[in-house]
């Protein structure tokens, strides 16, 4: 690693990117209101000033206004341990390693995934990696190699195509020729000082780049001297196909949008909405996007939930799995098979289930090992938000959790802020005979210490009392009918409410929630908080996603032709040209 390091001029250990994460404990105080693990900020990773006050709507980039010539910052920051993966997959055509243990997220402060702070123990991850990767491709050159020397005076040539052509694959942009000639000395290194063959020597040049800060950073340099336009820097066609790449495939350009960078195709905001749309039409796509839904609502965090077996004995880890890959799929038919509307994602009553699924549900099992869409009690569901994922994550080992299930679509659905917690506040009663889960946590909020925080947010979880701790449909709870209804203040108006479902129709129809969903997609495309600089970018995305009927697929086309992607501003002690 040190070898390489020196070789390949590496920044291989500091921080990169968004330090200054979150605490990622994921733990609730005695009143269930702490941070969970993948929630909203508790931090600012750009230095940035995210929002406009507690409980406030949705941050600084949430409405119109704001400066039309602004654009937002773009931190370094390396791969996500997700994007490594995509990325190696795409670039060798093969499988992640097993046995290396990456693991080199934090819990982001955004609300999605981010890369941790790279300390020592991250660095020789990544440098096991990029070895195991390149003693597996040197095996089978063929695959990566451009060419194949028939004589030894044809090798070196051949290791400098691999060095341009790989290089610019591997670099997301074309490599500089001071770096061509550093990859081409690690490779006569190999052959001539420690005496390699030729695959062993290609394959040390491959392990050099997989450990270079152009493969394990984001921020794809473009070849020319940044491009000054006002206050801000444009950025070059490899930065604008990187950052869409992983945006909306979460892994490199493939060849048509490395072709896109190289024709010059990617100057003009037409040129950009092609290639989202193109994209979006891919399987990577499909793949990809559902992975938001899971990182938005901390989906991800399900497996680490456990239940009272006595009371819950089929909440096994086939059925955490079945519910995360429920939510994938429903929100994948309803983005590319379906309508791609807000209202769908949060109001439909169909979704995609298998047998046991199905039986949580009260639904007819579809029969079958894989999952099926079925049409489900529309009475009882709607959404993502009466899914298993969402219920289970958010309820309690013994039963619901009105706190947590608040707090999660306050925090989540509608952007908003809470004041910190006291630092005192007690636990709900524990349960009774003949009291009910709403009865307890409706004392519990009348705490001079809690009602600060509770009275904004716990009726929310009280519409979601009809589903006990695994997200099963009950009409009783401690022997009484179930209390589900409520009035709550939407886009600073009253609406009341009876259960999960009224609810859902509310947030769906919110303009609060509106603007909050395409404020998280917006933190999914640049893995931080908005800034006060995005805010008339966020603005015209809005109104994108507005004008067709909040079909967010239009919402992601909205975002990626926007100036805040395809700018930046100078970061802090940059040199302006």
């Amino acid at each position: 690693m040190g070898a390489l390091c020196t070789v390949l001029g590496l920044g291989c250990v500091g921080d990169i990117g968004d330090a200054g994460q979150g605490n990622g404990s994921g733990a609730p105080n005695a009143s269930g209101v702490g941070p969970r693990a993948g929630g909203k900020n508790s931090g600012n990773p750009s230095g940035s000033t995210p929002g406009s006050g507690s409980g406030s709507g949705s941050g600084a980039g949430a409405g119109n206004g704001g400066d039309p010539l602004a654009a937002g910052p773009m931190p370094v920051r390396r791969l996500t341990q997700r994007e490594y993966e995509n990325t190696v997959r795409d670039l060798l055509g093969a499988a992640f390693p097993a046995g290396v243990d990456l693991q080199i997220d934090s819990d982001p402060v955004s609300g999605f995934r981010a890369p941790s702070v790279v300390s020592p123990l991250e660095a020789e991850r990544l440098r096991a990696a990029a070895e195991a990767l390149a003693l597996a491709a040197s095996k089978n050159l063929g695959a990566v190699l451009p060419c194949t020397p028939s004589a030894p005076a044809e090798e070196a040539v051949c290791a400098r195509s691999f060095a341009e052509t790989f290089g610019t694959r591997a670099f997301r942009r074309p490599p500089s020729s001071d770096e061509i000639e550093r990859l081409v000395a690690l490779y006569q290194s190999g052959r001539q000082q420690l005496m390699m063959p030729f695959s062993e020597a290609i394959g040390l040049m491959l392990e050099g780049m997989l450990q270079s800060a152009a493969f394990v950073y984001r921020w794809e340099l473009g070849p020319g001297t940044p491009i000054r336009e006002g206050d801000v820097i444009r950025l070059g066609p490899y930065e604008i196909a990187s950052r869409l790449s992983y945006f909306l495939l979460g892994s490199m350009p493939d060849d048509a949008l490395f072709g896109a960078a190289a024709g010059d195709e990617l100057s003009t905001s037409e040129g950009i909405e092609a290639e989202v749309r193109r994209l979006l039409g891919t399987p990577r796509a499909k793949e990809h996007l559902a992975h938001f839904f899971e990182e938005w609502l901390g989906l991800e965090h399900l497996s680490d939930r456990s239940k009272d077996p006595t009371l819950y004995p089929e909440f096994t880890d086939a059925l955490k799995e079945a519910m995360l890959a429920e939510t994938r799929a429903f929100a994948t038919e309803v983005l590319f098979a379906g309508d791609g509307r807000l209202g769908s994602l949060l109001g439909a009553s169909f979704s995609m289930v298998n047998g046991p699924l199905a039986t949580l549900y009260g639904a007819q099992s579809p029969g079958g090992q894989g999952l099926s869409r079925v049409e489900l009690d529309p009475a009882q569901r709607a959404g993502l938000l009466t899914q298993g994922s969402f219920l289970a994550l958010t309820g309690s080992p013994d039963g619901s959790n009105p706190i947590v299930r608040g707090k999660d679509v306050f925090l989540q659905v509608l952007c908003k802020e809470l004041p910190p917690p006291p630092p005192e506040v007690p636990a709900p009663k524990p349960a009774s005979e003949g009291v009910t889960t709403r009865q307890r946590f409706e004392e519990h909020g009348t705490n001079a210490c809690a009602t600060g925080c509770h009275q904004l947010f716990d009726i929310f979880g009280f519409a979601f009392e009809h589903y006990d701790g695994i997200g099963r449909y009950r009409t009783t709870d401690s022997g009484q009918p179930v209390d589900a209804g409520g009035t709550v203040e939407l886009d600073g108006q009253s609406h009341p409410f009876d259960g999960a479902r009224e609810l859902s129709e509310l947030l769906a129809q919110s303009q609060d929630v509106q603007r909050c969903v395409s404020t998280q997609f917006l933190r999914f495309a640049f893995r931080r908080l908005e800034t006060q600089a995005d805010a008339a970018s966020l603005g015209t995305a809005f109104e994108r996603f507005a004008g067709a009927a909040f079909d967010v697929r239009e919402l992601l086309v909205g975002l990626g032709t926007s100036r805040t992607f395809r700018y930046r501003s100078p970061n802090p002690g940059e040199v302006m040209p």
